[in-house]
């Protein structure tokens, strides 16, 4: 076995490891027409699952369609990606010569979409209805076909902030919904990021618009996957790893999730001089500690937005406390500087601030206690932030 350390994007073809389990549950439910919701924390591998059920999908004869909202902040952006990526993949309807002269005027609007000419103003909401609904006439619903849509959360948010974004964000996923809920549509979709999209749209009282997905989880690898995976990377750079020293990184690592393995191994072999010892991973653990590498844990922190503040000072109180914290002491800790009255306020802060952190992958609760999950992302922000 020949892994390619592939470090931040998506794994694909023979660099995907393990997950055997997340996706044989995943061809399941799809298989019985359920459309998913991929709820995990960052860096996880949530894409680099999704791109291997489109593989699978799509040797199976699917029609497969894969639409990454990173690449976009508006909403012309978000019909532009929707439109290039159902045309590329064959989701629309062919022109036919009995097609309404309705339908065939949105295809030719569609060509114009596709190429950049936006001949229509999706600022006036008659204009923005007539298209969507007819976007919507135009796909097919009578052929297997799995979309996945990544970072629908983290678009969301951004044109949320935006003037009239509260009502946008509700048109947008109540028109995915609609979707969905096609007479005997054929078409199942997943819906995975980096952010909650079940806590974002509570949050705004929209939790209605995603009812119909089915939760599906993911979290670390198994420890024999973290170890085939560890061992695999160590085979492509043609290292000597004993099976103790593989033990005693992925036990260091503690949360064994793909991109933490991926980037101590980079370390590992940066710093290979023929050998690897207990002293060379202890040293490649510092470095990640101490270098930039984790950085978008701390800069995702801005999404919180009025929670940011709390939330940072957690994980710095945290960072200090390797066996964890329990919630009075986290408490006080908010409400330094605070007169008694705001008491009932700042509880339920710190509620939404620790409901979020776990969520999001920073720590964990055992018992009474939270904790980092990762001891490496608990050293970094010690370095980062306190030392």
């Amino acid at each position: 076995m020949c892994i390619s350390n592939k470090i931040g994007p998506p794994v694909e073809g023979d660099d995907f490891f393990g997950r055997g389990k997340e996706i044989r549950n995943a061809n399941r439910l799809l298989d019985r027409n359920h459309s998913l919701l991929l709820s995990a924390p960052r860096r996880i591998g949530k894409s680099s699952l999704a791109k291997r059920l489109i593989e699978e999908k799509q040797n199976q004869g699917w029609k497969c369609v894969y639409i990454d909202l990173e690449e976009t902040t508006t909403e012309d952006g978000f019909l532009r990606l929707v439109v290039e990526a159902f045309k590329k993949n064959g989701i629309w309807k062919q022109l036919t010569e009995g097609m309404s002269k309705g339908l065939a005027s949105v295809l030719d609007r569609i060509e114009k979409v596709s190429f950049g000419g936006i001949d229509f103003d999706i600022r006036i909401r008659e204009e923005q209805e007539d298209l969507y609904k007819n976007l919507k006439e135009l796909i097919k619903h009578d052929e297997d076909t799995l979309i996945v849509v990544d970072e629908l959360t983290l678009f969301l948010g951004i044109l949320n902030k935006r003037e009239n974004g509260a009502e946008k964000v509700a048109f947008i996923l109540n028109w995915l919904r609609s979707l969905r809920q096609v007479s005997k549509t054929k078409v199942r979709w997943l819906f995975c990021g980096s952010v909650g999209l079940r806590n974002f749209t509570s949050a705004m009282n929209l939790g209605y618009t995603i009812n119909d997905l089915t939760e599906f989880g993911l979290d670390e690898l198994t420890r024999e996957e973290a170890i085939g995976l560890l061992t695999g990377l160590c085979k492509s750079e043609d290292m000597e790893m004993s099976e103790n020293l593989v033990y005693y990184t992925l036990d260091k690592l503690h949360w064994n999730i793909p991109y933490f393995i991926q980037l101590i191994f980079s370390k590992l072999v940066e710093m290979y001089d023929g050998a690897i010892s207990k002293e060379s991973i202890d040293a490649a653990y510092n470095r990640l500690c101490s270098e930039n590498f984790l950085n978008t844990w701390s800069e995702r922190l801005s999404e919180y937005r009025e929670y940011e503040a709390p939330a940072r000072q957690i994980l710095k109180s945290l960072s200090t406390q390797p066996a964890g914290m329990e919630r009075n002491a986290m408490l006080d800790i908010l409400m330094t500087g605070q007169g008694a009255a705001k008491i009932e306020e700042v509880d339920y802060t710190l509620s939404k601030v620790l409901e979020m952190l776990e969520n999001d992958g920073y720590i964990l609760k055992k018992d009474s206690i939270r904790a980092f999950r990762s001891p490496l992302l608990r050293d970094y922000w010690f370095n980062k932030f306190v030392q």
